[in-house]
């Protein structure tokens, strides 16, 4: 079993390790023949968007499979970083709630000038520090196909609202999955996309920003920790929409609930597999677990 340590766990060494494996993924050739894609990273990107286009009804937001597709999505980031680029090391996360509680959302070194790099600048958003700056994107922002920066602009008062503890726990006083997800979703998860700010903010294109699988694995965190209070019960409850009901109007056969046979995708990115075999972390498809 594998354990994914919140970054400020790993040494200088294991992070420099780590982002050298994010910046493999930024310069190896793209595979997936996905839309505009020019890279492995880009393949990520891509997926993400294409789950998300209309055509597709939304399929990974405001849905019963948002949290177990993020995970396979984890799942497949961690896959590519391992296989295809060597890494050996934990998968970071990103305590978003200890930063929140403090009042200093940034106060992490992961947005130091060594690693992820700070806040977009006054000229365009564009972040012009760390190990991505001045990185350039292709897919995005939406559904469009253009050239534009890094961006971040960060909300500082309205990030800390929305990812302290008192929300976390807020949401944790549900002890089943679908006002659960649907707390978690709503609040920690779409409020620090949201003022982080930039390319975190676009729904669609977000994993251009590689702090999207920071929080994305925080998120997944809160979920475990989540299914570890009550197993029993919780480590196979799942329940929600297939549609975003928000964008889409009700199927001639009504609305489908999510069940552990719904089938996750990736546009072949990774083999097909369902929410069952994601639910339990260490249930032989998936083996990892968090610090």
């Amino acid at each position: 079993m594998t354990v994914r340590k919140e970054w400020r766990h790993l040494s200088t060494a294991q992070q420099n390790q780590f982002l050298d494996a994010v910046q493999c993924l930024m310069d190896s050739p793209a595979k997936s023949g996905l839309s505009a894609t020019t890279s492995r990273f880009s393949d990520l990107q891509a997926l993400h968007r294409g789950m998300t286009n209309t055509a597709y009804a939304d399929i990974i937001h405001h849905v019963g499979q948002f949290l177990p597709w993020h995970r396979y999505y984890m799942h497949i980031y961690e896959t590519l970083l391992r296989d295809e680029c060597g890494y050996t090391g934990s998968i970071p996360w990103w305590n978003e709630e200890m930063d929140a509680d403090s009042g200093n959302m940034w106060q992490s070194p992961m947005w130091g000038a060594d690693a992820f790099g700070g806040n977009g600048t006054s000229s365009g958003s564009c972040v012009t520090d760390g190990r991505f700056a001045n990185y350039t994107l292709h897919i995005g922002p939406g559904d469009e196909d253009t050239d534009y920066c890094l961006r971040r602009a960060w909300n500082t008062e309205q990030a800390v609202a929305n990812a302290n503890s008192t929300v976390v726990d807020m949401c944790n006083s549900y002890d089943t999955f679908s006002p659960w997800w649907n707390c978690i979703s709503n609040i920690p998860h779409k409020g620090v996309h949201t003022y982080i700010g930039g390319v975190m903010a676009d729904i669609k294109s977000s994993p251009g920003d590689p702090v999207f699988f920071m929080h994305h694995m925080y998120i997944d965190r809160v979920w475990w920790m989540w299914q570890k209070q009550d197993p029993v019960n919780r480590l196979y409850d799942i329940s929600g929409p297939t549609l975003n009901q928000s964008a889409n109007a009700e199927p001639a056969g009504g609305w489908q609930n999510a069940t552990l046979h719904y089938e996750l995708s990736s546009f072949n990115i990774m083999s097909n597999t369902t929410i069952a075999h994601v639910m339990n972390t260490q249930g032989g498809y998936l083996c990892y677990g968090y610090d």
